[in-house]
């Protein structure tokens, strides 16, 4: 969770940069050539492995910058000197890359991509026809004033709302002003994200507004030192130009569920305290008065830790006027995903479900999702379900979309159930239901989720699995509904693992007979997710400690008839079972991995290894080490660093090999670059941290340095001197498309397309969002 120095809204940040120039650093030797050139060969946004990646950076991204000692408010991010940290115990200021690929950008960047599907693009379902806030299927004005009444709930509840000029959401909405229909110019929130999408924009780039003014129908302060690009306060130039013919209209559960994995995550971090009307992040809250925290003109008072007591122990009290959210906006855009979060719960509970491959169904309501078991009659989530809307048409150009596309059919493409799609439905409803459990003392059992909770915006619940119909029973309802369809599906019982595929043919299970890399690593880590979460131990980050076997669980109470074993201690064997089947079947003695084994034919795949297939399988052997302290997992997973060192690492270009047989052209995609980051996090974290492994440690860091900075940004600092050497030493094209402010782009025509000189042009240039490329080819020189 980010330091409270940094709980301020976006104006206060770019009026951090208000002197560009920053101290005069040395310039770095002269460079020769790169190692490499590089070309983006697909910009597609590919919304499942997307949102993957992105869970990975986030944990990689603020976290892991602190576990490493830096203090986050001493990053520069407006300075045109790229990389700057000002040590706030010398005040000197220093070029780190390595740092700040981590806390600013590898977080920014896995942030923006959410943001982008949440708010910006429409590259989905909108909310205005989720099921919860428009249960009639209401269209046309009728569904507009619901989501728009909604939206102004939420800036209300989050201190938000106010007369043009004065806050972040014009509310009332402007009824005459058809660049802002709902209070924020060219929002658009989506509850369910298509399975792809093309993402070319044309973000305004005329650097028009100054902090958030009300120019050109947006809303907000009139503060802040620089003039930014118009597409940071209002998302009318961020919309999908051509949405109807750039978006592909099939959902997945592995892009629903990885994207809401990622908005969980992003919630939690927005939800880890309130504000108050001094801005003051509060953090404790007398229970008689969370009713009336959100609430317009309440006069609560919490307490905030005193930012002098370095103990953390002493409380201040805030100011009267508690609102929900870590800071005003980011409280609007949480309180926004909360709802999409709970309308898509109802979504994949009682309409995307079938039990014979062909019609789409579901349960009738929560309490039967809640009661399916071993004996209940199969039912699954097909992995691929067409969708036909309504075809709206779009407004004039430049303004706002007010009746957007309805959904009017939803049809099975792809019958079978696949394991990544559980996988990531797993994680996304850990995530969603940890966010909702009193008794999780670091997630909802916090001041700020007790009083989302409460009835006022979102029902509340009472804490038990029986069936109401609440954000806490639908996303354990969900959970249930995977967790038993994982095991009845996917598991075969002869060579106990979890298949890639399962269909259903006559009420009969049909396993497919491929077992790969990644599947069967990351599904290790969305079980032991789920496990935490219903255990209410699952936290923001710091899940990296041995977890407690035999803990009571928020299902203990629910029907599980047919069981093979209580639900907690077979989610436990799930995960042994697989990481027996990785460290027997997918490794090699020599520690390499196999991209994939063949059940039927007893012999896992013969062509080259895949990066991601490493990586993945580390990731998921620490996490099954961490699920049941058994550290024969550890050591297998030291096993295949060993190989991943050796046959992956260059040290002549410092690159990771993508292919065990890839020397002279590198495919990159969010996939590799997301698995690798995770791995080196954890590997870091479980054994280079270790005494005796200082030099083990620091090679991983600098690794993850130069992966960031190559991969991610497209500088390859062939010298190793850490400084810029602008534009020579940028390779064409990085992972990462563009930028925008929170990462040094200000959206100004005088900036020339990159104002900080890192190698990644802002978003008006690129005219792509803030987002990973589908792939990037790297060639060697």
């Amino acid at each position: 969770m980010r330091e409270a120095t940094l709980k301020v809204t976006l104006t206060a940040l770019l009026a951090l940069g208000a002197s560009c120039g920053g101290p005069s650093l040395p310039k770095g030797t002269p460079p020769g050539k790169t190692y490499f050139t590089s070309k983006m060969t697909d910009s597609q946004f590919h919304t499942a492995d997307h949102f993957l990646a992105s869970i990975e950076m986030q944990i990689s991204g603020e976290p892991f910058a602190q576990l490493l000692g830096r203090n986050l408010a001493g990053y520069d991010r407006f300075n045109t000197t790229p990389d700057l940290y000002l040590d706030p115990a010398t005040g000197q200021a220093i070029v780190d890359p390595m740092s700040y690929s981590m806390a600013i950008e590898s977080y920014e960047y896995s942030k923006q991509p959410m943001n982008n599907t949440s708010f910006e693009s429409g590259a989905g379902l909108s909310l205005e026809f989720g099921p919860i806030l428009n249960p009639g299927n209401l269209n046309g004005d009728d569904a507009f004033v619901l989501l728009r009444d909604r939206l102004e709930t939420f800036a209300v509840q989050s201190n938000t709302a106010g007369p043009p000029g004065l806050n972040f959401v014009v509310i009332p909405a402007p009824s005459d002003n058809p660049l802002n229909v709902y209070g924020w110019p060219g929002y658009w929130p989506i509850f369910a994200e298509f399975k792809s999408f093309q993402p070319d924009i044309v973000p305004s780039g005329s650097g028009g507004a100054r902090g958030c003014t009300f120019v050109g129908g947006y809303a907000a302060a009139a503060i802040g030192a620089q003039v930014v690009g118009q597409y940071e306060c209002g998302y009318n130039s961020l919309n999908l130009p051509l949405r109807d013919v750039q978006v592909e209209k099939v959902l997945e559960p592995a892009a629903l569920g990885f994207a809401l994995w990622k908005q969980g995550l992003w919630t939690i971090n927005y939800w880890g305290s309130t504000h108050d009307l001094a801005g003051n992040g509060i953090t404790a809250i007398a229970a008689a008065d969370l009713l009336q925290v959100g609430q317009q003109g309440n006069v609560v008072v919490g307490q905030y830790p005193d930012p002098g007591d370095p103990t953390g122990k002493a409380m201040l009290d805030g100011t009267p006027g508690v609102y929900l959210g870590d800071i005003p906006l980011e409280g609007w855009q949480g309180l926004t995903m909360i709802e999409e979060m709970h309308n898509k719960s109802v979504l994949t509970l009682q309409r995307l479900l079938t039990s014979d491959g062909v019609v789409l169904g579901g349960f009738a309501s929560t309490k039967e999702g809640i009661d399916y078991d071993y004996v209940a009659p199969l039912r699954w989530w097909p992995a691929e379900i067409a969708v036909t809307e309504d075809g709206a048409p779009a407004p004039p150009a430049s303004t706002a979309w007010k009746n957007f596309p309805q959904p009017t059919s939803f049809m099975i493409k792809t019958p079978a159930s696949r394991l990544r799609g559980l996988t990531a439905l797993a994680g996304g409803y850990a995530e969603f239901f940890a966010l909702t459990d009193f008794n999780n003392p670091d997630v909802g059992g916090l001041p700020s989720s007790r009083a989302t909770f409460d009835g006022d915006p979102f029902p509340a619940d009472n804490q038990l699995p029986d069936g109401e119909d609440t954000p806490h029973d639908r996303a354990l309802a969900n959970l249930k509904v995977v967790l038993i369809d994982l095991d009845r599906l996917h598991f075969d019982p002869v060579r106990r693992v979890l298949v890639d595929e399962a269909t259903v043919s006559g009420g009969a299970v049909q396993r497919g007979t491929t077992v790969s890399a990644v599947d069967a690593s990351y599904a290790i880590v969305g079980i032991r997710t789920a496990l935490r979460s219903i255990s209410s131990t699952l936290t923001l980050y710091s899940n990296d400690t041995p977890d407690t076997l035999g803990a009571p669980t928020a299902l203990d109470a629910a029907k599980l008839d047919g069981a093979p074993a209580p639900l907690a201690m077979r989610m436990t064997e799930l995960i042994r079972a697989q990481a027996d089947f990785i460290v027997a079947k997918l490794i090699a003695k020599d520690g390499s991995v196999f991209n994939s084994y063949d059940l039927a034919a007893d012999k896992p795949d013969s062509s080259p290894t895949k990066l991601e297939s490493e990586a993945s399988v580390i990731r998921g052997l620490l996490d099954a080490y961490l699920a049941t302290s058994d550290n024969q997992y550890r050591q297998a997973a030291m096993r295949v660093y060993a190989d991943l060192d050796w046959r992956f690492w260059m040290n002549d270009v410092r690159s990771f090999r993508t292919s065990a047989d890839a020397t002279n052209t590198l495919t990159w995609a969010p996939i590799s670059f997301g698995s690798l980051q995770g791995a080196l996090r954890q590997y870091w974290k479980l054994v280079a941290r270790q005494p005796g492994n200082e030099r083990l440690a620091a090679e991983i860091l600098e690794r993850v340095q130069r992966t960031n900075k190559l991969v991610a940004n497209g500088w390859d600092d062939a010298n190793a001197d850490n400084v810029v050497q602008y534009p020579d030493e940028c390779t064409g094209s990085g992972l990462q498309m563009a930028e925008r402010s929170l990462t040094g782009e200000l959206g100004r025509p005088e900036d020339n397309g990159d104002r900080d000189h890192d190698c990644v042009q802002e978003i008006s240039v690129a005219k792509l969002p803030a987002a990973l490329a589908g792939t990037v080819v790297f060639t060697r020189r």
